[in-house]
């Protein structure tokens, strides 16, 4: 089902990691996106090439319960401080500023029909080190390319205050833990190819701020990252480069008793740009990712269009046609972005599109 948004310009933030070239369709410079006008992974360290097919070697358990009451406690997290039942983590770090404001403002005409909030799960309470103790965790993944894993430098408004925002590993966070989130980006860094940045911002970040205000007292949002900049959908499905790293945090957020998974956000598509296969590997990811969290239950997957202008925004004819052939398929337009470079979204323009994935995500969980 498609979620319609203001059409809005869908910027890739291509992992300036080489600072001095800038990318064309079909080349990579800049050392970022794997851009290509036809073929998956065009450029520099692409994955595999071809359609990877099959739901390959998915771990499969229970989707975590809904634990009932239990306030978190207060206190102002540390830079990748790990969360445990009680215990507040020490103070610090800057108060994040207000939300994003941004032209060409989401709007939700037409809208997706998957409204309505996730089945729930029956108690047990998180015990000893892994969430605050009671409420439930609502656990989202963050998955795509550079923009996803964002490009443009971090400013002090990017950080969050909110003991009640969660990252399970992370740039500058400790791995394989859930730590309280302070400053972006929140997906690993270097990353597994290599370019993922360190000071910069993420959709994801924003996106978490925004959903923050909607949850229930005693509850904790969480987020699990796993974009890596200039790859191709190949390489996160059954089969590719990166599907085992997917895998491997899934497994282990999954474990802390209180969590939920909730939903995905999804920026994704310059290094397949166009391809007609594109929409069933989106489909097939979800259906892998869903697997390996162990559920019964379809949650919103919300997809972000590509920058207009650059060189791929053709390709968000795909990115419609997979949101509707998913079960809960949404995306959000780029209406009103401005690029940094031909690909990358500027940081008022992350802020306006993270921003953009929580409003969506709220509306399509019925929150």
């Amino acid at each position: 089902m498609t979620r319609l948004v203001p059409s809005v310009p869908r910027t890739l933030f291509l992992s300036t990691f080489l600072f001095s070239a800038a990318w064309g369709c079909g080349s990579e410079l800049n050392a970022g996106e794997d851009f290509g006008t036809g073929g998956a992974d065009a450029g520099i360290g692409g994955g595999s090439g071809g359609e990877v097919a099959g739901s390959g070697g998915l771990s499969a358990g229970s989707g975590g319960a809904l634990p009932s009451g239990g306030a978190p406690s207060g206190g102002q997290p540390a830079v990748g401080g790990a969360f445990g039942a009680g215990g507040a983590i020490s103070a610090g770090g800057a108060a994040a500023s207000g939300g994003a404001t941004g032209s060409g403002g989401e709007t939700a005409s037409g809208g997706a029909d998957g409204t309505g909030g996730m089945d729930g799960g029956s108690g047990g309470a998180a015990s000893g080190g892994s969430s605050n103790s009671g409420g439930t965790l609502h656990v989202f993944m963050l998955m795509g390319q550079s923009n996803m894993a964002g490009v443009a430098k971090r400013q002090p408004s990017d950080n969050n205050s909110d003991d009640r925002f969660k990252v399970f590993g992370g740039c500058n966070y400790k791995a394989g833990e859930w730590s309280t989130v302070v400053t972006p980006p929140l997906n690993e860094c270097p990353g597994e190819k290599g370019w993922n940045l360190s000071d910069t911002v993420d959709p994801g970040m924003w996106f978490g701020k925004t959903l923050l205000p909607k949850i229930p007292a005693g509850d904790t949002i969480g987020v699990v990252g796993t974009a890596e900049s200039g790859e191709s959908i190949n390489t996160f499905i059954s089969g590719g480069s990166h599907h085992q790293m997917i895998l491997n945090k899934i497994a282990g957020a999954k474990k802390t008793p209180n969590a939920r998974f909730a939903g995905i956000i999804f920026h994704q598509g310059e290094s397949d740009n166009t391809q007609a296969s594109w929409p069933g590997k989106v489909v097939q990811l979800y259906n892998e990712v869903k697997a390996a969290w162990g559920v019964d239950y379809d949650v919103p997957m919300i997809l972000g269009e590509l920058p207009a202008g650059g060189c791929c925004s053709a390709h968000n004819t795909r990115v419609h046609e997979a949101a509707d052939q998913l079960p809960k398929g949404y995306w959000i337009s780029q209406s009103g972005t401005k690029v940094m470079d031909e690909y990358h979204f500027d940081h008022d323009s992350v802020v306006l599109m993270g921003t953009r994935y929580g409003e969506k995500m709220i509306e399509a969980l019925g929150w």
